[in-house]
């Protein structure tokens, strides 16, 4: 018997087939395109989300968290079927996610009169960067893994989860606040191109590069000095519909290590609204 279960947001974009095959629920979240709401992977999916994007540039899209009422009606129908229930949500210095399902928590418990079965984990993460810990956490639950073994996997492997990415629009992230508007300018001019990754909560720049290519070979270079074990290490590259450059980047790793895994994933429709097309990111256990 499953004694836990894992649930996460649409934003982890796990892909589908692991949803099924490890008993995870979704929490969509809302993608707001020109005062219209669609719940993201279920209303709207990703290559949908780019195609309206192209037609329409001038859009400016935005991300709602999921609805109180779907959280509640999850939280509800898990409570007397499992011993214990885990969401595992988008960082919350990205979305007001967590602080909604703790809310909605609060609100079981004090119908409930006694403490929950509930457990709600601020990721501090985005997309595939704690999706790739939410689907071995499954995994384990759905082999009927408990409560205690399920969490101290979650709290020694999101330690070594490091997460590498380069955008193609800087305008993205002018929009959304994250680069000075000079910068972005600058940086378009000059085809420079920010290395990102995941501080704290909060996505941030560590360094730049000129050009697609030397960045994704930047990128490379990190992971090969970084990652542990060869043999022992699992390697997603994502992108925001760019598969070929997806690809490229994949032979550029692989010049310099042998993975035990390499998988090539899209992102979806919370990613793209703040990053847009073109994104190239790596995500992988460091040593």
């Amino acid at each position: 018997m499953q004694k836990v279960k894992i649930i996460t947001d649409s934003a982890s974009d796990l892909p589908n087939e692991y949803f099924e095959k490890y008993n995870i629920s979704m929490l969509p979240m809302g993608i707001v395109i020109d005062d219209k709401t669609y719940l993201d992977r279920v209303e709207l999916g990703a290559d949908e989300f780019f195609e309206i994007m192209r037609n329409n540039p001038k859009s400016l899209p935005t991300t709602v968290m999921p609805s109180v009422e779907t959280i509640e009606a999850e939280f509800t129908k898990n409570l007397d079927t499992y011993e214990n229930q885990i969401y595992v949500s988008i960082s919350s210095k990205g979305s007001g996610a967590y602080g909604i399902a703790k809310i909605v928590k609060e609100q079981i418990e004090e119908r409930l009169g006694k403490p929950s079965n509930i457990t709600i984990i601020d990721s501090l993460s985005y997309s595939v960067g704690y999706a790739i810990v939410v689907k071995e956490m499954a995994r384990l639950a759905y082999e009927g893994a408990d409560y205690k073994t399920v969490m101290n996997y979650y709290e020694n492997r999101r330690k070594k989860i490091d997460v590498l990415m380069v955008v193609d629009d800087l305008m993205h992230l002018k929009r959304g606040g994250r680069i000075k508007p000079t910068v972005a300018y600058v940086g378009e001019m000059l085809g420079i191109k920010p290395l990102l990754t995941i501080k704290d909560g909060l996505i941030d720049s560590f360094g730049k590069a000129r050009g697609k290519r030397r960045a994704m070979e930047k990128m490379a270079e990190i992971l090969i000095s970084k990652a542990g074990k060869p043999e022992e290490t699992e390697i997603w590259i994502v992108h925001t519909n760019a598969q070929d450059d997806a690809e490229e980047f994949k032979k550029i790793v692989e010049e310099g290590i042998t993975p035990k895994e390499i998988t090539i994933s899209q992102l979806g429709a919370c990613i793209g609204v703040h990053m847009g097309e073109g994104l190239i990111g790596v995500i992988y256990d460091t040593a």
